[in-house]
């Protein structure tokens, strides 16, 4: 019988790669796509490689005097929830998420961008760290920030997203009722995010492109309004970095 509490804890992940504390900076700029990832690397300098294990990379360098880290860390709800609660076990605690998401109403636009201030929880990892009532919340002064300079760019939109596994069983009987409590997008990562963030006193926040609509129906995903959304978000996060102290 197993007779310890658990079996792994990210500091046991972090000590078998050899990761020593103060390796990662302060601030974390993260993505579950690895383009965006290339992007945020391009802007920092001497990026040093923390390690690189199970598919996932992270580096930290320095961006205008500060210490940055650089990584993707998970396109989907169990990777999200694993790689995020090993980089606050490795001491960053201010954590800007560059992702996408799909709209939920037809006034958003393929390109548009959206800061969720809370995410509604349709994943199945959340539930083993957190009870039934636990609304996970990103940090309102980064959402505040976020979104201020994300709009100084392009139309940006705010509110509440729905978090789910299963992209291909976005169905109106569950979409429908969730547009009625003001959910504005869908993802597959916010929840756990945001939700291992919270347990960890962590500062978090998400800016999303909007990929597709559920309402319209349009799909955009290589369309260059969403490609170019991806350099927009960029440029709006190390503009946030200048604000973060650490």
């Amino acid at each position: 019988m197993m007779e310890r509490d658990v079996h792994l804890k990210a500091t046991d992940l972090l000590n078998d790669l050899q990761f020593k504390p103060g390796d990662f900076g302060n601030i974390a700029l993260i993505s579950g796509q690895p383009q965006r990832v290339s992007i945020c690397l391009e802007r920092i300098n001497n990026p040093v490689k923390n390690f690189s294990t199970m598919g996932y990379t992270f580096w930290t360098g320095e961006f205008e005097g500060k210490k940055v880290t650089v990584g993707n860390a998970g396109m989907y709800a169990p990777d999200t929830a694993l790689v995020t609660e090993i980089l606050c076990a490795g001491g960053i605690d201010n954590f800007v998420r560059l992702g996408s998401c799909g709209a939920l109403n037809a006034e958003i636009n393929i390109g548009d961008m959206v800061i969720p201030d809370y995410a509604i929880r349709g994943d199945g990892v959340t539930r083993y760290y957190v009870d039934d009532n636990f609304i996970p919340e990103g940090d309102n002064n980064l959402n505040n920030l976020l979104f201020d300079l994300a709009s100084e760019n392009v139309k940006c939109h705010r509110g509440g997203i729905w978090t789910t596994d299963a992209i291909l069983k976005e169905t109106k009987e569950l979409i429908n009722p969730l547009i009625v409590k003001g959910v504005v997008a869908v993802d597959m990562v916010t929840s756990p995010f945001f939700t291992v963030t919270k347990l960890y006193n962590k500062k978090a926040s998400a800016i999303l492109a909007v990929s597709d609509n559920l309402i319209t129906g349009e799909v955009g995903f290589t369309d260059i309004r969403f490609l170019d959304a991806e350099y927009k978000m960029v440029e709006t996060t190390f503009k946030i970095i200048k604000e973060i102290d650490g």
